[in-house]
């Protein structure tokens, strides 16, 4: 798969009501989106009094106060939705990197696949917030991070056309060091599979922090 760095300014997706496929894209964009802002404040990327409590799905969600992070969490998240649909994105990851050395201590990454086979899949789209309820949960049990962190937003696609431009995202190399970690320790915390959606959250860390 090739590696995508986020943009600096995206257009959010309009929302697609006309298919079940377009409101499942937008309700996982949603969740993403209530996710990663849930696990910077859990793992301590910013001070709790940055955060705000919000609801979603009926469980309590962070969301930061601030204008500028929103917005990029949003704009990064939702310009996602076309992917979604498409069937393209594989994966996205929140990158945890040291303040002072810059190195990468953990990557926190959401495996997604919406299937075809969608119409019908689900009694309600209440089903598929029911799902996703459980992995906000998770989410907010995680254990903080050891040390002051920044983050970046890192999304994988399945493939793109010879030639295929896009204007939100810029290609990186595949085989760079700095996105990834050389044999890490895995945790999975959460998954869900059905006939029509597939989601995996997992952790990824350096051994040596892993075993600490």
């Amino acid at each position: 798969p090739k590696r995508i760095l986020p943009p600096t300014t995206a257009t959010r997706a309009m929302s697609d009501q006309g298919s079940f496929e377009g409101r499942t894209s937008e309700i996982l964009c949603e969740f993403l989106e209530a996710a990663v802002h849930t696990a910077l404040r859990v793992k301590g990327v910013y001070p709790p009094e940055v955060f705000e409590r919000r609801r979603l799905y009926n469980v309590a969600v962070s969301r930061s106060r601030h204008p500028g992070l929103n917005a990029y969490v949003q704009e990064t998240i939702f310009s996602l939705k076309p992917w979604i649909k498409q069937g393209k994105l594989e994966r996205l990851a929140v990158l945890f990197f040291e303040e002072e050395s810059d190195a990468l201590v953990e990557r926190l990454v959401f495996s997604v696949k919406v299937l075809k086979e969608v119409e019908g899949s689900f009694e309600s789209l209440d089903d598929l917030e029911h799902m996703l309820r459980a992995f906000v949960l998770k989410i907010q049990v995680a254990e903080p991070l050891a040390s002051r962190c920044r983050f970046e937003l890192l999304a994988y696609s399945w493939s793109r056309e010879e030639g295929e431009r896009d204007p939100v995202w810029v290609m990186e190399d595949a085989g760079g060091d700095r996105v990834s970690l050389r044999d890490p320790c895995i945790t999975p915390i959460k998954s869900i599979s059905s006939d029509c959606l597939k989601i995996q959250l997992y952790s990824e860390a350096p051994r040596a922090r892993a075993a600490e």
